[in-house]
């Protein structure tokens, strides 16, 4: 009797209700696809792959993500593959790296835009091989 009362709930609720939408749209735009570089590791090279995602200050700026996102890429790909793996294998090491990666993107966009545009940027996964 329960099963039958949960499927006649989700049959007469509302769409954004059963599709768990209704809200606000994420903050946070994804730099995607995943960023992967190679990186020393003493006289080996290692493979590094970051996935970004950025937060802007305001959020209906997110267009000028997309139209810059090949340069925001390129500088962040060149940041990421001069990096050593020893230094960003800590905890501390992986935080000043992403300082430094919001730093980049926020450069790239002052040059492209006339205004940094991205308040914070996070790595939601980051993989050393």
């Amino acid at each position: 009797m329960k099963f039958l009362s949960l499927i006649f709930l989700l049959l007469i609720s509302p769409p954004s209700f059963a599709a768990g939408g209704g809200g606000p749209a994420s903050p946070f735009i994804p730099l995607s696809p995943p960023i992967i570089v190679n990186i020393m590791d003493g006289q080996y090279i290692r493979h590094m792959q970051v996935i970004i995602e950025i937060k802007l200050v305001d959020q209906s700026k997110s267009d000028k993500i997309d139209l810059h996102r090949g340069p925001l890429r390129h500088s962040l790909i060149l940041l990421l593959s001069s990096q050593d793996a020893a230094t960003i294998s800590s905890s501390i090491g992986k935080e000043t790296l992403r300082k430094k990666a919001l730093e980049t993107a926020q450069k790239v966009m002052e040059e492209l835009e006339g205004d940094p545009l991205i308040e914070a940027l996070y790595f939601t996964n980051f993989i050393i091989q």
